[in-house]
């Protein structure tokens, strides 16, 4: 339906003027031109209708030379009508007029007018303006040049009403319907795209009526798609149908004659009337017309004025009660016709209009859905199985509009939800149709009285399983049919609670269940069952990953899509609440749980997984045993672990983290980590749910060494507790559980601790040093050289403290200088305190001599200072391990410590040490 202009629009109607005529003031002899214009024509629009004007006039009967006022009274008209677009047109009126002003004769007035656009609710149909007294006939140069357009356009003539039109076709003194049954459909055929009709008649005016006639057999709004001409002659007819005639009269002279692509025939024809699906129409020239619902329907309305005004009556109220816009032709008068029980002798065929051309826009009017409703009724038979069929056939055979078959899935949905039989064994494809269907008060009253129903067999406590089939067939059914609001979501979820959600949960029956039921809608699980599924005490009190047997699960999130990654759980905690969340989460642990069953686990969703165990543990709930799997499996990075943390800091466990602090570079979100662990009763609150203490203790150990940096301020004791504590188990771990390589600020630290440990490993002490790989020693002495600064100002930092023993460092010093005596009973030099070296290529040192180079240049050094006082250093390390020839061993060093040691003390006095700032690799 057109809208309502706004007033600072352009109005409704443009109007134009054209002839030859003599304009005042130009000097010239007249000549054809536009000589007047009103209602605001735009260029384009302007076009348009100087494009549709026709400069000739030819009658078969000429004017008299000098006639007089009734021959130019009597003069034939030209009303020309073309739609343009939506409800507008375009209508071209011509007379003769005469001579122009220089006397020339055959001169010609057109009164060409611009309809924008239809008001909402305007009734009028084009060929109603014929004869108005508003359209401009002058005749003669005077009165040409004096004509002048009127204030508003042509309205109705009142010559062409409804009673007109009927009182013509209903003439006593001539049968006229079966020249009308062809002319309607012959019309019909064109407006839907076929050929024009060329029809011949006696005059304009008796063609105004015909057209007349034809017009009031449609709905205005139709009417104004239906363009037509009251006077053409044969040879014009294919200029009128090109600028969108579909009906083009001609004197009836003109016939018999032939235009080629058009239907052509004459009023005074007594055509051969064919049969609707039978044969055609037949007119003289042997042109064949199609019969169509709409003659038939026509046929049966033109019983007597009174039966015909009524249901054209009707007719136009039914159309403009759906906005009048795109209807087909017969549409309006077959509703007319079903709704008029004394027109019931066309019911089939007006139903059959009914069931094809019915807008979208009457299946939500009450009283016309009401009326399709009763027609569809009859036709989808006494059972649901045959109304499916019928539907099935209707959607394959395209043959009903979806107006109707929306209104058809509401019939079919009353017979389905009553036939529990039909609902048991229906398919989800089956469901399909109560998509569409209208959701009426009378259909919304009977899903809630199913509902009922079904809540009191759920209630009842007979066979649970035969209820919960019932009971989710029923729902996806009105799921799918959007009849489960207010009171009836409140049902649906109880019935679900009582006894379908048991069923899904017993994972030998359920899986039965699944397997039969099939497949459900994804509103239906998304909406339900999800929901009433993770909320239900049986599913939540179990531990995730045996909550479902795993084809439930599956049954459950088929078509899973909307799966959220660590960003968004971080950005909105509550979305692992969702049930979606938790099923995915019970389906990854169940496939952990499964060894074989782990390489099925889509990446994607392990975050979520465990997410959902992190957030059930600090909740209270079940805490999945085969969550170190599921860390164990799965790639994690130093951020991932920090989003948990920083969600969970109670609840993962030190041993998770493990691997990420061991292996991943050194970044701000793994300080992040470290630190977390290293906070003191990091393993205690974290253990409180999933408890390993050697394994959370072996994460935090591993967390501290990385952590090291205050070398400073460890005393001895606390080196030693740390020793036995955490490097010990560490460099087990390192040796037993992790490759050589690993990040070299870590294999620093790890090479310090080493040293320390060394000096610690003594007889009495009971402590031993773990055996390690040869690569992992290797691992070792490259990140010596490396990180040389940080390793030698540790080592350093560590005797100052008193934590290293200096006289232990300065015997060993000696014991592993490149240029010390080979004594294999103190140290093979293959030893990895030996192998430590730093320095530049050409110049070479052991590690402890460079330390102890550094720990010289110190103010506050206590070591030996004198050759006596190292050698006795030397001689109590060597008793200290049970040495068995302490004074030949002394003897070999002797020599070599002096000199050793005079040069230390010389580079002592020469520089003042410097202290670099430890660095990460």
């Amino acid at each position: 339906m057109t809208a309502r202009r706004d007033e600072t629009e352009s109005p409704r109607f443009g109007q134009l003027s054209y002839t030859s005529f003599d304009r005042p003031g130009t000097g010239s002899g007249g000549g054809w031109q536009v000589k007047e214009m009103a209602g605001d024509l735009d260029a384009d629009e302007q076009a348009l209708l100087r494009a549709g004007v026709v400069s000739r006039f030819e009658s078969p009967q000429p004017m008299p030379r000098f006639p007089t006022v009734e021959d130019i009274a009597r003069r034939p008209r030209r009303l020309m009508y073309a739609h343009i677009r939506d409800a507008a047109g375009c209508y071209w009126h011509t007379v003769p007029a005469g001579s122009d002003a220089s006397g020339r004769p055959g001169n010609v007035f057109a009164h060409a007018v611009l309809d924008r656009g239809a008001e909402p609710g305007d009734g009028v149909r084009p060929i109603e303006r014929w004869r108005s007294t508003d359209w401009l006939v002058p005749y003669g140069a005077d009165e040409v040049a004096e004509a002048a357009l009127p204030a508003t356009a042509p309205g109705p003539g009142g010559i062409v009403d409804r009673d007109a039109a009927l009182g013509f076709l209903l003439d006593p003194g001539t049968w006229r319907i079966g020249v009308f049954s062809v002319l309607l459909d012959a019309v019909a055929r064109s407006l839907r795209g076929g050929p024009a009709v060329v029809f011949g008649c006696e005059d304009p005016d008796t063609a105004a009526l015909w057209i007349g006639a034809v017009s009031h057999f449609m709905s205005p709004g139709t009417a104004r798609r239906f363009g037509w001409s009251t006077f053409d002659r044969l040879h014009s007819v294919d200029d009128a149908v090109a600028r969108g005639a579909n009906l083009v009269t001609v004197p009836l002279p003109d016939l018999p004659g032939d235009s080629p692509g058009c239907t052509v025939f004459g009023e005074n024809e007594t055509p051969e009337l064919g049969e609707l699906d039978g044969e055609p129409h037949s007119v003289a020239n042997g042109d064949l017309v199609p019969v169509t619902h709409w003659s038939v329907l026509a046929q049966t309305v033109l019983l007597d004025v009174e039966t015909a005004h009524r249901a054209l009556a009707h007719q136009d109220a039914i159309a403009a009660g759906v906005g009048d816009r795109d209807l087909t032709e017969a549409w309006p008068l077959a509703m007319a016709v079903v709704t008029d029980p004394g027109l019931h002798d066309a019911l089939d065929e007006a139903a059959s209009v009914v069931l094809a051309e019915s807008p979208m826009e009457a299946a939500t009017a009450p009283d016309l859905a009401h009326v399709i409703v009763g027609i569809v009724d009859e036709r989808l038979g006494a059972t649901t199985q045959q109304a499916e069929e019928t539907l099935a056939r209707w959607q394959v055979d395209n043959a009903v509009t979806p107006a109707v078959r929306q209104l058809a899935g509401t019939v079919f949905a009353f017979r389905a939800l009553s036939d529990g039989h039909w609902v048991r064994r229906a398919r989800p494809e089956q469901f399909a149709v109560f998509e569409s269907c209208t959701r009426t008060e009378d259909l919304q009253a009977e899903a809630d009285v199913i509902l009922g129903d079904l809540r009191l067999r759920a209630r009842g406590g007979g066979n649970l399983r035969d209820v919960a089939f019932d009971a989710l067939k029923t729902i996806d059914l009105l799921v799918r049919a959007d009849l489960l609001r207010d009171r009836g979501v409140d049902v649906a979820f109880e019935v679900l609670e009582r006894a379908v959600i048991p069923t899904l949960c017993d994972r030998v029956e359920g899986t039965g269940f699944v397997a039969e039921l099939g497949p459900v809608s994804a509103s239906t699980r998304v909406r339900f069952v999800q929901p009433a599924l993770t909320a239900h005490p049986v599913f939540a009190g179990r531990p995730l990953g045996s909550r479902l047997a795993p084809p439930v699960l599956e049954w459950l999130v088929d078509g899973l899509l909307d799966v959220p990654d660590l960003d968004e759980l971080a950005s909105d905690p509550q979305r692992i609440t969702e049930p979606e969340c938790v099923l995915i989460a019970d389906g990854v642990f169940a496939l952990t749980e499964q060894e074989f069953d782990r390489a099925r686990i889509r990446s994607e969703l392990v975050p979520v997984a465990l997410w959902r165990a992190l957030h059930e543990a600090r909740e209270g709930g079940w805490a999945p045993s085969d969550v170190p799997a599921l860390v164990a499996g799965h790639g994690w990075t130093a951020e991932q672990w920090c989003r948990l943390v920083g969600a969970f800091p109670e609840a993962v466990a030190p041993r998770f983290l493990q691997d990420v602090v061991v292996r991943e570079p050194w970044g701000p979100e793994l300080e992040t980590l470290v630190r977390h662990l290293a906070e003191p009763g990091a393993r205690e609150e974290a253990s409180r749910w999933a408890a390993d203490p050697y394994l959370d203790d072996l994460a935090v150990s591993w967390a501290l060494i990385r952590n090291e940096e205050r070398w400073a301020a460890i005393s001895g004791p606390a080196l030693r507790r740390a020793l036995d504590v955490h490097v010990l188990p560490v460099l087990e771990d390192y040796a037993e559980g992790y490759e050589a390589d690993l990040p070299t600020d870590l294999l620093a630290r790890l090479a310090i601790f080493t040293v320390a440990l060394r000096a610690q490993t003594l007889p009495e002490t009971g402590r031993h040093f773990p055996d390690l790989p040869a690569r992992h020693r290797e691992a070792l002495v490259r990140a010596v050289d490396e990180d040389a600064r940080f390793v030698v100002d540790a080592l350093a930092s560590l005797v100052g403290s008193g934590a290293l023993d200096v006289y232990w460092l300065m015997a060993h010093a000696v014991f592993t200088s490149p240029s010390a005596p080979r004594v294999r009973s103190v140290l093979d030099q293959r030893d990895v305190l030996a192998r430590f070296e730093v320095g530049s290529r050409g110049v070479r040192s052991s590690l402890l001599d460079e330390v102890v180079s550094t720990v010289m240049k110190r103010p506050d050094y206590r070591g030996p200072l004198g050759v006596h006082g190292l050698m006795d250093a030397i001689r109590e390390e060597l008793h200290l391990r049970g040495h068995r020839d302490v004074a030949y061993t002394c003897d070999m060093y002797a020599g070599f410590v002096r000199s050793w040691l005079d040069e230390r003390r010389a580079d002592a006095d020469r520089s003042s040490p410097g202290r670099a700032t430890p660095r990460r690799v």
